[in-house]
């Protein structure tokens, strides 16, 4: 739902202080308001993917994670409202986030020192989801929101609203709710690659050939997702502490790696996923001393999914249960702020089934962390310091017959990095980080046909700590000409662990093994916004966005999985009743490729947004129409592991409605 009252988009909060992001000293994203009801849907990932530097593991449209700068999984990690998502999203592409975008505020990337508040190697930067259900101010009486949607690609329907209740004294009572289904998504083109169509094509198997022809929807790709939650909250003069309980429903069918071979079976998988889970947070402001303010988070969550066959039983059960807290104190007053705090999270995670993926294993880790921010105006400076501890545990289990496994890993990161005023409108932005991650129980202990890589995955239980360092400028510039950032980096990894292709095949799936390998990334992004000035009433911009990453193993091999190039400009006019906006989203073939990895051709996308205020004297009221893949463009994420067999939505024509009250 969109926020009750948001910050502007240009603000980012992070846990020192709230900052514009043209004083932080690291790049960084936020999508709020107008920009986030355009974008949201149902995966967080396919939300952010228009983003400068992000892309999505685009595993159909219920499971999708970011990709940040070609950084997936723990490199990448997902927060809601600064805590873990708690959920199995990482441990393989086919799993959905337990996040529901269309409920969020607003969601923020954060890069450079503020990054290590939340994680160490999260290289790509860290993602947090912003909502509104513990809340942090009382509104006068009641307020609420409710919007309803339709999207034609999977003849998708929703529903959600929001109520925020003064109940009395400081006690502010919340509750929203959302329901989202959909048919399988309809695509613009063919549903397989130009390589497999011709392997399929050349088959003698009639059964075979005619999946060369195959257009049109995803089989098997229907879902239906539901969350509800209520919060309760003590809001006072100096601060707010209170708790939510949500309840998040998803149902999904997966896209499928279609066999090509007429002895194997065509897997028909869905899945059904449940979390419950239990918020707390506090935070208070104090107007002297050296404590100025003291924060606290907690989350726990019981979550479970079932994988299943059409027509059959379940073939694997997931349980993973986790909570996770933290305590933080901000200290200083004037130009010096010091963020000083611990966290705890524990996660005892199972699979049951046939042929689970992973022995039951425990992760424990604690961390403690300190950012300092001096603001000396003209020049403001950030450091970062983070130590994570972390301990990973795992039984035998009679099916896998794996060996007992126990590590401990201790990781240090650092991050530093200035933000300099050149002139009153450039400001010249350097920051540099040493990153330590210590392996996690997915990457040593997997083994196993996997339904989101389509393939088998082998763990290394001796996997050491993946290290790296990197930097990054950033210049940006802003005054009435209009605004322009850009940002490069880049990151050198004396021991990149990921799953590399085999050449091998199990069942006809291939084999992926977790391995460790130097590694360099580096890429840019720019972003430029400049206002047109204003005809018949309506104020007018256009924008442009740039980004690019290349990412090599040693010896040359490029890392698997890298989206290419990309241009995305747009133009848009607004005034008190309308928004519009046109964009054109050209993303560069990429045939820079790892051994076994399948060239991904270019597209083009165009998209068009109308956004009507319809009642003058009810402004609250908006209609929102858009047309996203106007032409019906055949288009493949590169980063997904199935985009070869599960292109992107076709034409989708979008029609939401929301009344706020």
């Amino acid at each position: 739902m969109a926020p009750m009252a948001a910050l502007p988009p240009e603000i980012v909060v992070t846990g020192a202080r709230v900052r514009r992001q043209t004083s932080l000293v690291a790049s960084g994203s936020v999508l709020a308001g107008a920009e986030l009801e355009t974008r949201a849907r149902a995966t967080i990932g396919e939300t952010l993917a228009h983003q400068p530097g992000i892309s999505s593991t685009a595993f159909g449209p219920s499971a999708s994670r970011p990709v940040l700068r070609g950084f997936q999984g723990e490199r990448g990690r997902l927060l809601i409202d600064g805590v873990g998502t708690l959920d199995v999203s990482n441990t393989s592409p086919d799993h959905a986030v337990a996040l529901n975008p269309l409920v969020a505020d607003r969601i923020e990337v954060l890069r450079g020192p503020a990054a290590l508040l939340y994680a160490s190697g999260s290289s790509g930067g860290v993602v947090n989801t912003v909502s509104g259900r513990i809340p942090r101010r009382a509104p006068e009486g009641v307020e609420g929101v409710a919007q309803a949607g339709y999207g034609s690609a999977a003849t998708e329907g929703s529903f959600g609203n929001r109520i925020d209740a003064a109940i009395g004294g400081p006690w502010v009572a919340h509750f929203d709710s959302q329901y989202l289904r959909g048919d399988p998504v309809e695509t613009g083109g063919f549903i397989l690659a130009p390589i497999e169509r011709a392997i399929a094509a050349a088959s003698p198997d009639p059964t075979i050939a005619r999946l060369a022809r195959l257009r049109g929807a995803i089989p098997g790709t229907g879902f239906q997702t539901w969350e509800v939650g209520g919060g309760l909250s003590a809001v006072f003069g100096s601060g707010h502490a209170g708790f939510s309980v949500s309840n998040y429903g998803n149902q999904y069918g997966l896209p499928t790696r279609l066999s090509l071979d007429p002895t194997q079976p065509q897997p028909d998988t869905f899945i059904a996923l449940n979390q419950l889970r239990v918020d707390g947070r506090f935070e208070v402001d104090l107007p002297e001393g050296p404590l100025r303010t003291l924060r606290g988070r907690f989350a726990w969550a019981d979550y479970r999914h079932f994988e299943i066959e059409r027509g059959g039983p379940i073939s694997a059960t997931f349980l993973n249960l986790g909570y996770e807290g933290r305590l933080e104190g901000v200290f200083g007053r004037g130009p010096w702020r010091a963020t000083l705090g611990a966290s705890y999270y524990d996660r005892d995670f199972r699979v049951n089934g046939d042929a689970p993926l992973l022995p039951p294993n425990r992760t424990r880790q604690y961390a403690f962390f300190a950012l300092h921010d001096l603001d000396l105006g003209r020049l403001k400076l950030e450091g970062a310091v983070r130590f994570d501890q972390s301990d990973v545990a795992a039984v035998v289990d009679p099916i896998l017959q794996n060996p007992p496994l126990g590590r401990g890993f201790g990781v240090w990161s650092f991050s530093g990095g200035a933000n300099y005023a050149v002139t009153p409108g450039w400001r010249l932005v350097l920051n540099a980080n040493y990153s330590e991650r210590a392996p996690v129980v997915e990457e040593l202990l997997t083994q196993g046909i996997d339904p989101g890589t389509q393939g088998q995955l082998t763990g290394n239980p001796a996997l050491p700590i993946e290290r790296s360092w990197g930097i990054e400028a950033v210049v940006r510039g802003d005054g009435g000409w209009g605004s322009v950032t850009i940002a490069g980096f880049y990151t050198d990894f004396s021991s990149y662990i990921f799953p590399a292709e085999t050449g091998g095949l199990v069942q006809g799936l291939p084999i992926f093994a977790f391995s460790v390998s130097p590694a360099r990334y580096w890429g840019m992004e720019a972003q430029a916004r400049v206002p047109f000035g204003r005809w018949r009433g309506v104020a007018w911009s256009g924008d442009l966005l740039v980004d690019y990453t290349e990412a090599t193993l040693a010896g040359g091999a490029p890392v698997p999985r890298i989206p290419p190039l990309r241009l995305l400009g747009g133009v848009s006019g607004a005034n008190a009743r309308l928004d519009a906006r046109a964009e054109v989203e050209w993303t560069t073939p990429q045939s820079r490729i790892a051994a076994f990895e399948t060239p991904t051709r270019g597209f083009v996308m165009v998209n068009l947004s109308l956004g009507w205020k319809p009642l003058p004297k009810v402004s609250r009221l908006q209609l929102r129409l858009s047309g996203n893949n106007l032409f019906d463009a055949e288009a493949r994420r590169h980063a997904s592991f199935l985009k070869d067999y599960a292109p992107l939505p076709g034409r989708d024509i979008r029609l939401t409605a929301k009344v706020a009250f």
